[in-house]
């Protein structure tokens, strides 16, 4: 039996995007005054791994949802009552 789109979706496992999720990170650390342009340097390697990161899964989103609005609708049950 395959896998409709839709049940593929539902069994993803949630993430959240590595760019907003180093944005938190940065974020903590500014409040906290632990971030200065060391800091920075020291995370750049990281920081711009989680932009390529956060960019990929924004476009794999992308995708899904192009082939999902270009899929044909298939009824899988008929409502009670009809």
């Amino acid at each position: 039996m395959t896998t409709t789109s839709l049940e593929f979706l539902i069994n993803a496992p949630e993430e959240v995007n590595p760019a907003l999720f180093m944005c938190c990170k940065l974020q903590r650390l500014e409040l906290a005054g632990e971030l200065d342009s060391a800091i920075m340097k020291q995370m750049i390697k990281a920081i711009e791994l989680a932009i390529a990161q956060g960019t990929d899964d924004v476009k794999a989103v992308e995708q899904t949802k192009e082939r999902l609005f270009n899929s044909r609708s298939v009824a899988g049950a008929v409502p009670m009552g009809f």
